[in-house]
């Protein structure tokens, strides 16, 4: 099957593909030859499906379309009354009622067009339905107010990345495909041109100028520009939730069904249409099975993909999208989600969780240079990491490059509190909620610094809408008894501080778990301080000399052998959402490098959104920066601050050790060299690890494990064993 659709992308004429739409009405994710395989799914395995589509369009009929007034809201009855007036039609049944329904709704036209409060990218969907329900008045009233879309913002009906990028989620539509955070809108004006074509209105010329700009900017710059930025979204499962998880392939479905040519196959095998179902499945932490709190999450089920996941695994044969839509099904609520089932779900596609698939336990995403890694799948008791070091692409993407995250029944190594993009220290205050190193340069300037001054950290591009450097991935490597991934950060700190900022992490899995974590990092001056920053969900215990600074909330420790202990948060995503493990993790800190480091436990009420230490106009606790938000999840009111001695060159290592809450000392943990390169020794007697660093050049390392077995950790990207995988589940994956 896949092979047939690749040849057809080479065969087909890219210049006439205006010309090729389907000349009948439906031609939207549903066409006029796929209508008898349609009603007999909703006879079918897909019955309940429709049961529910035509339950609730029978209600509308009774006591209106829902949500057509809330600009927030999806409306689902219109798409329920479109969808059971084609299903009932075809089976000769009272269909009308369902168009005339549409019809009351919409009256002269005045709601469609209205600027400030239409969802036009949906009343486009059901004006294709009920097409052939239309008076040729009534086609060129309805289509006349859904031509008048196609010049939105643009001023002009073709594909123009104005103040945008193919990165961007207001270049493609917001889900609820009306007005708000829409720029080009390319999926509502796609869906109003496929609608109107042909029907007489006088936006014709309008309709098919877009669709002959579709036809030509998508295979050509949108799928290389999908390719490079991969399966994660560039503004993360956030605001890539707030359309393009599921906008998107409604526009690459829609396509698909005016025109037959299947986009959802185009590019590389890590473009962003074929890696999104797996990005939704690896941000998954196990204690609560949601997306991780990475960049601008909220820490949803799954990001709104779930809606459109059927279409993603009817075009790709994807088994994991078809698993995924089928555990989305039992929360959909108010009609949303099952109309979308009932035109796309194909049943030859098997669904197969991540276990059944035997799906490798690390994944690396190069375009964003996100490396995700977990001990199981299919145990919510499972230890989950994450780390990230890549470009900025989009606007709403934060600076937190060289961040990392750790869980294990709840949070261990967490980001600072408050969720999502209101937040003014995610946003104006760049990269101090993430852990990162700081180099402290007191004459520094950030831009974007309402009550969020210098923090020390990266430069601060977001609300840049295009592509800037920040730093890059540079070595991944997996394997059974580990996962290692390297990144290159300078170009994330400003030239005048920084000469190298480089980090190493190593997960190492089994009876013992580690996370160890070698920074590099070398600064202009050697008054520059140093600070390796940590977010925590839990009051940690430390030894060495205590200076207590505010009595229970910022103590510092000074001690040869520096080692801090918390326990894990399993609530931290909130009371209204379900913890799936048992019990809680203990995790152990040891810095190993610099000696002479100064650990400082910062947090608790009124000190858990402190600014840099170094910064004096920032001594203050900036919990009211982001409004009520601030103090929601993820809960994180602590912060271990390592202060390294001042020199040029400073090394950062510390052990992790994750481990049962009821252990009690972290295990053995030895410096052997530290000079040009960087040897450390851990582990229980006869169950010891061995790790090297290079301290310089080639971010170069090595690793032997409990059973003597060395492996060599390289600065090269190693994916083509998950690419291997891929390939042979989509060969695997029809049942035809």
């Amino acid at each position: 099957m896949i092979r047939i659709c690749l040849l057809f992308l080479f065969l087909c004429p890219q210049v006439s593909l205006s010309q090729q739409v389907v000349g009948q009405h439906p031609r939207i994710f549903i066409n006029q030859g796929e209508l008898k395989d349609l009603v007999s799914r909703c006879r079918g395995g897909g019955k309940d499906d429709y049961a529910r589509v035509k339950a609730d369009a029978d209600r509308a009929i009774r006591g209106g379309i829902r949500f057509v007034d809330n600009r927030y809201a999806i409306p689902s009855d219109l798409m329920n009354c479109g969808l059971a007036y084609l299903v009932e039609k075809e089976k000769k049944r009272d269909h009308k009622k369902y168009a005339d329904a549409i019809i009351k709704l919409w009256g002269d036209g005045s709601m469609i067009s209205k600027k400030k409060g239409s969802h036009f990218g949906y009343h486009a969907i059901a004006y294709d339905w009920i097409y052939d329900a239309l008076s040729q008045s009534q086609r060129k009233t309805y289509g006349n107010a859904l031509g008048s879309w196609l010049k939105w913002y643009t001023k002009q009906p073709r594909i123009t990345l104005q103040n945008g990028s193919w990165w961007y989620n207001q270049t493609w539509g917001p889900g609820h495909l009306n007005v708000m955070h829409s720029r080009d809108a390319i999926t509502q004006k796609l869906l109003v041109s496929l609608a109107i074509l042909g029907g007489g209105s006088q936006y014709e010329k309008d309709a098919k100028s877009f669709i002959k700009s579709w036809a030509r900017r998508i295979p050509n710059e949108c799928i290389p520009a999908f390719d490079k930025m991969g399966g994660v979204w560039a503004e993360s499962s956030g605001h890539g939730g707030y359309g393009p998880v599921s906008v998107i392939p409604y526009a690459f479905a829609a396509w698909k069904s005016a025109t037959g040519q299947n986009l959802f196959i185009a590019g590389k095998p890590w473009s962003f249409l074929k890696e999104e179902s797996r990005w939704l499945t690896y941000l998954k932490v196990p204690y609560v099975d949601r997306l991780a709190f990475v960049d601008d999450s909220s820490g949803s089920k799954d990001a709104g993909f779930g809606f459109c996941a059927p279409m993603v695994a009817k075009s790709l044969c994807d088994p994991l999208a078809q698993w995924m839509a089928d555990q989305a099904r039992s929360g959909f609520r108010y009609g949303r989600g099952f109309w979308q089932r009932v035109i796309a779900y194909d049943p030859t596609v098997r669904p197969k969780s991540p276990k059944k698939l035997q799906m490798p336990l690390a994944y690396c995403f190069q375009g964003a240079g996100h490396v995700y890694m977990r001990s199981k799948w299919n145990d919510p008791n499972a230890t989950w990491a994450f780390f990230g070091v890549g470009p900025h692409l989009a606007g709403h993407a934060h600076d937190d490059e060289g961040h990392f995250l750790i869980s294990q029944r709840g949070a261990l190594v967490t980001k600072g509190g408050g969720t999502s993009g209101n937040d003014d220290d995610h946003y104006w205050g760049g990269s101090l909620v993430f852990n990162i190193v700081t180099i402290f340069d007191p004459k520094e300037k950030f831009r974007r610094n309402r009550q969020n001054e210098n923090d020390g950290g990266l430069r601060r591009h977001v609300y840049t809408n295009k592509e800037v450097q920040r730093g890059r991935l540079v070595g991944y490597q997996h394997q059974k008894e580990f996962t290692y991934a390297a990144g290159d950060i300078t170009e994330g700190y400003h030239e005048d501080k920084a000469r190298e900022v480089t980090r190493q992490l190593l997960y190492l899995r089994g009876d013992q778990e580690f996370v160890v974590v070698f920074d590099r990092v070398r600064s202009t001056k050697s008054s520059f301080v140093k600070h390796f920053m940590l977010h925590i969900p839990t009051k940690p215990q430390v030894n060495g000399k205590a200076n207590v600074e505010v009595p229970d909330h910022v103590i510092a420790y000074q001690s040869d052998s520096l080692v801090a202990t918390w326990l894990s948060l399993p609530d931290d995503y909130g009371s209204q959402v379900e913890v799936l493990s048992k019990g809680r993790s203990r995790m152990f800190m040891k810095t190993v490098l610099p000696k002479g480091a100064i650990l400082t436990a910062r947090g608790g009420e009124g000190y858990d959104s402190w600014g840099h230490p170094l910064e004096k106009t920032a001594q203050y606790n900036h919990d009211r920066a982001g409004g009520r938000k601030r103090k929601k999840t993820p809960v994180a009111p602590w912060r271990l601050e390592v202060a390294a001695p001042r020199s040029k060159q400073t090394y950062f290592l510390h052990v992790f050790q994750i481990a049962d809450e009821r252990t009690k000392k972290m295990v053995p943990v030895k410096i052997l060299e530290s000079g040009s390169r960087v040897r450390v020794r851990f582990g229980k007697p006869g169950k010891v690890w061995e790790v090297t660093f290079a301290g310089s050049g080639k971010l170069l390392g090595s690793l032997k494990s409990p059973r003597k077995k060395t492996f060599r950790l390289e600065p090269a990207l190693n994916l083509q064993s998950q690419y291997r995988f891929w390939d042979g589940v989509v060969e695997n994956a029809g049942g035809k």
